[in-house]
């Protein structure tokens, strides 16, 4: 008895011996080999496993068998994985009674070729986004840990753990555009991807991120994340998809972002939320723009953008708000700005400090130089088919232009406005004010002092398809009510009245009255009647107005009278002007020199030449100024001449020029007529001279000959102003 009992107690005490050492040390063993690969091929015939040694350790309180195998290969077809360890444990029971007894796998892998898994996932269950991820990775290296969990029945359980780390991945995708060295840490879970530590490549783009994780939702997957892009220049290709601008150019920045979104298994996106912060170092964007290069003298189609901090906010709507500076050609100045796009419809709201940039606006006269100081605040929105600026004003502590509620057309033009205030010294230095203020269907226009030269420089002079078109083609009627208006530095008028009305930004009606300081009369009119537009202009003094013509200068005295007929667009112009005096006419004083008139010449260096009569008959047809007669007759001397101007490039112009004693020897010599008109005694006969006038307005070249013979056109011309005049 005993024995038995000692026997009991040994045997008792190997076995708790044999229990403490497998329990503590383990065993190797390969009797288990065949079965987990058995096991795991009953789960997938095409893979195989080749294991080594497996090291057994008892778990003996919960009945189980710790195994554990080192640098196991998995095969499928004429791939292999690489493994670092393969353990799992062993339900005892199970194996007695023929049953799945793995609870769990835990593998570890050596560095593999992303590709291999990607042909080993696809063989155990393949998918649409397997194949185009396995087409679409073309090299790099992968990192496993991961650990299984099995029910009784031996099918995966839900809260498996995967993570590792992927290395030097190359994707290519986007017409062969590629990603390069990407690196990132990963932890996966059932439904949730954690993406870490992340590096890579894009044409010459650094990007990494802190984290992005991937969520899937019952309906989508929910993806959160972060990146940042080190500073560098954005190839041509990625500017325009995400400026979405063909003509931005050598944009270099920096970028700090943060994101999310769902996408569903349609592939469709909903609820964005997109955040970024970029350091815009510079960028180019090139406007052909008609616009810009008639208020910018300096813009040559291209603005460049410096040193930006830009913030973007992306939720339903894109807010944008930012600060730095702008250039055009070498001329720098700091703007501030917030946007907001919605769809069609964008807000803004701009602040510029314009220092340097040069302004012009022709149509008032006003320019702002280089050195200038000014303030531009620019709000307002702009839909599909319409501008709106809500406020425009451009300050400084001299002059002022403001501009409420201006709404603009698709291509620019004017619809309609509130109030336009205009607060300014002109490119004279003369002192402006203007107020144009809408009332009902009427548009009051009212100032106490405004410099109207431009203005009448357009209606009377400017036949030039360049003029610029401010309004749409609908009709707007303007009052006016000026009580005072320079017409140049010297001559200004007083109590400017009247009403006038403009269609497709032309005035087919218009009616001006006024007085010079010395009440002398002015008036202006313009009518509209079957497509002829009729207008005409009178002046109780000449000289503002003849001082337009380059050609002709040292004008002192007469009255004005013009007249013109327009129909597509093409003008048949008069303009008469009486009793005046030329005192500086540098190509006439040649003239007369060359032709040894040397008395006249002198006359012309004195008190001037007089003239009775000044008529020019005339054509304009875009910059073509085509002078079909210019004609006047004096004490003097008597002129006929033609030709042509182009715009401001080129004068020619030929003609008769002949002292009037001759006339009146011509005239005199005429049977009873003669008699009639000079008397009998008649002046020393002279020879009169031809002419040729050319070049440039600054730079005018003539040519003369002697004549003896008058033309029969100068002599009808004479006998028609001799016989008016008597």
């Amino acid at each position: 008895m005993k024995k038995t009992l000692y026997f009991i107690l040994l045997l008792v005490l190997v076995i708790l011996i044999g229990v403490i050492y497998l329990s503590y040390n383990g065993v190797k063993t390969d009797k288990f080999n065949e079965i987990v690969k058995n096991q795991l091929k009953e789960k997938n015939s095409k893979i195989e496993i080749e294991i080594n040694e497996i090291k057994l350790k008892l778990q003996p309180f919960d009945l189980l068998i710790n195994l554990e195998t080192k640098n196991p290969k998995i095969n499928f077809g004429q791939n292999k994985i690489s493994l670092e360890k393969i353990s799992t444990n062993y339900n005892i029971i199970s194996f007695f009674k023929k049953e799945f007894g793995i609870n769990y796998i835990d593998i570890e892998t050596k560095n593999n070729k992303i590709k291999q898994l990607i042909e080993l996932l696809r063989q155990n269950q393949d998918s649409p986004q397997l194949y185009i991820t396995d087409k679409a990775i073309k090299d790099g290296e992968i990192d496993l840990n991961m650990k299984f969990f099995f029910d009784e029945d031996g099918k995966m359980k839900k809260n498996f753990k995967i993570f590792g780390r992927i290395k030097n991945l190359l994707v290519k995708f986007l017409k062969n555009k590629e990603i390069e060295n990407i690196n990132f840490d990963f932890n996966y879970t059932y439904k949730d991807l954690n993406l870490e530590n992340i590096n890579l490549d894009y044409q010459d783009i650094k990007i990494t991120s802190k984290k992005i994780s991937i969520k899937e939702k019952k309906k989508f997957y929910a993806f959160k994340g972060n990146f940042q892009t080190e500073k560098s220049k954005l190839p041509k290709d990625i500017s325009i998809i995400i400026l979405n601008n063909k003509n931005i150019n050598n944009v270099v920045l920096s970028s700090e972002n943060d994101f999310s979104f769902n996408l569903n298994r349609k592939i469709k996106f909903s609820d964005i939320l997109f955040e970024s912060k970029i350091k815009l170092e510079e960028g180019s964007i090139n406007l052909e723009n008609e616009y810009l290069i008639n208020y910018i003298p300096v813009f040559k189609n291209k603005l460049k953008f410096i040193d930006h901090i830009i913030n973007i906010k992306y939720k339903d709507k894109i807010y944008i708000n930012g600060k730095g500076k702008i250039e055009i050609e070498d001329k720098n100045d700091e703007i501030k700005y917030n946007l907001e796009f919605n769809k069609e419809n964008i807000n803004y709201n701009l602040n510029l400090s314009l220092d340097s940039i040069p302004i012009k606006l022709d149509i008032i006269n006003f320019a702002k130089k280089e050195n200038d100081k000014y303030k531009l605040i620019f709000k307002g929105n702009r839909t599909k088919n319409k501008f709106k600026i809500s406020k425009f004003l451009l300050k400084n502590n001299k002059s002022e232009f403001l501009v409420n509620n201006l709404e603009l057309n698709k291509k620019y033009k004017i619809i309609d406005f509130e109030k336009i205030k205009l607060n300014y010294f002109n490119v004279k230095d003369i002192k402006n004010d203007l107020v144009i203020s809408k009332n009902k269907n009427l548009y009051e226009i009212k100032s106490k002092n405004f410099n109207l030269s431009k203005i009448i420089d357009d209606i009377l002079f400017n036949d030039s398809k360049k003029k610029t078109n401010f309004f749409d083609d609908n009709d707007k009627t303007f009052n006016v009510n000026f009580n005072q208006n320079y017409i140049d530095k010297s001559h200004y008028l007083i109590n400017t009245k009247g009403k006038f009305k403009i269609r497709k930004n032309e005035i087919i009606e218009l009616d001006l009255k006024a007085n010079f300081a010395n009440l002398k009369n002015i008036s202006l009119s313009v009518k509209t009647k079957n497509n002829n537009k009729i207008t005409t202009f009178y002046s109780d003094l000449a000289k503002p107005f003849v001082k337009k013509y380059k050609f002709i200068k040292g004008f002192e005295g007469g009255k004005l009278d013009f007249s013109s007929i327009k129909k597509n667009n093409i003008s048949e112009s008069k303009l008469k002007i009486y009793n005046f005096k030329l005192k500086e006419l540098p190509a006439l004083t040649k003239i007369l020199t060359l032709a040894s008139l040397q008395g006249i010449s002198d006359i012309l260096s004195g008190d001037g030449v007089t003239f009775d009569d000044f008529e020019m008959s005339f054509k304009n047809k875009k910059d073509l100024m085509e002078i079909n007669e210019i004609y006047s007759i004096g004490p003097a001397i008597s002129i006929l001449m033609e030709g042509y101007v182009q715009s401001s490039e080129l004068v020619s112009l030929k003609g008769t020029l002949v002292p009037a004693t001759t006339i009146n020897k011509f005239v005199g010599s005429i049977p009873i007529l003669g008699d009639i008109l000079v008397g009998k005694k008649t002046g020393e006969g002279v020879f009169g001279v031809s002419f040729k006038i050319k070049g440039s307005p600054k730079d005018l070249k003539t040519t003369v000959n002697p004549i003896k013979t008058l033309t029969p056109r100068f002599i009808t011309r004479t006998l028609e102003k001799i016989k008016k005049t008597n």
